[in-house]
């Protein structure tokens, strides 16, 4: 949301810190879980137009790869939240926690709180 909403507090630094993220030739990747909560936070808060033309740049760019949740990571994400009692993460949370860990990475271009609680470092940093 915050990459393509301007009224967004971290509209600015979420930019810049993809740009550096892109420049450095990260591994950057999202699911299509990811990518269908956002769609529809655009379309909620931005209208249809934002959320198509949105889609439409993320598509056809390659800066960002666009992972397919299937069963094995699906489970894994259920077994997160069955485990973690204390916490409050969805479930599209889980399935990026899931991921990010069968990749073995440790940390996420996010400004979620969850992914600092599942001990994860966060870009941009806090």
């Amino acid at each position: 949301m915050a990459l393509r909403n301007r009224s967004e507090r971290e509209h600015e630094l979420a930019r810049s810190t993809l740009a550096e993220l892109v420049q450095e030739r990260a591994l950057l990747f999202t699911s299509n879980y990811v990518f269908a909560e956002t769609y529809t936070a655009l379309l909620v808060r931005l209208g249809r137009g934002e959320a198509i033309e949105w889609g439409r740049r993320f598509h056809a760019g390659q800066a960002i790869e666009l992972i397919r949740v299937e069963q094995p990571v699906e489970q894994e994400a259920w077994s997160i939240l069955e485990t973690h009692t204390d916490k409050e993460w969805s479930y599209v949370d889980a399935t990026s926690f899931a991921l990010i860990e069968r990749e073995r990475l440790t940390a996420a271009f996010a400004f979620d709180r969850h992914f600092v609680q599942r001990g994860l470092s966060v870009l941009p940093r806090p």
